[in-house]
């Protein structure tokens, strides 16, 4: 069972610079997918896989690739980032974190309430596993154009930039 969202994310530990790669306010994309215990893995190899999966459904498979922590943080078992090579080198578009039970456990501690999950296919409960994925959405804008503008010569040997989205984001019937 999963949660999508978007909205805005804060950061407060940043000097505001390199434009909209990296400011203060943004619009983050998550999801919180809860799994049994001890399948998390598996469902972190599927969400890592998918989750390039689409990124190479925009952008060329040299633009991206995978970052696999060495160090973790201390709830997660697992953690890779899908970087994208900006016109600045390669840098993180979006994380993918097997998370545990670590935030689940937490919310049961401070706000007095269960969340654990009855699983009529095991006979028991638990507290739900969660595999987080997060990409920031202006980091997606920058990099749909780093790979949209191209410059074409016509056939006078002037030159121009013409914006070509990836087919899967561009309309169908306009252009621009």
């Amino acid at each position: 069972f999963g949660i999508a969202q978007i909205g805005k994310a804060f950061r407060n530990e940043i000097v505001a610079r390199q434009f909209i790669f990296r400011m203060r306010e943004f619009e983050q994309m998550e999801m919180q997918f809860f799994i049994r215990p001890g399948t998390q893995t598996e469902w972190y190899a599927y969400w890592k896989e998918a989750r390039m999966q689409w990124h190479r459904t925009l952008f060329p498979e040299n633009k991206v690739k995978f970052h696999d922590h060495e160090k973790l943080a201390h709830y997660a078992n697992a953690a890779a980032d899908i970087e994208f090579n900006f016109p600045f080198g390669f840098k993180e578009l979006e994380g993918i974190h097997s998370r545990t039970d670590f935030d689940l456990k937490a919310h049961e501690q401070y706000s007095g309430k269960k969340l654990q999950y009855f699983d009529n296919e095991t006979n028991s409960n638990y507290v739900p596993y969660v595999v987080e994925t997060s990409v920031g959405l202006d980091r997606m804008f920058l990099a749909v154009f780093a790979t949209s503008l191209k410059e074409e010569t016509l056939e006078d040997g002037s030159v121009r930039t013409v914006l070509a989205l990836p087919s899967v984001l561009a309309p169908t019937k306009a252009a621009v």
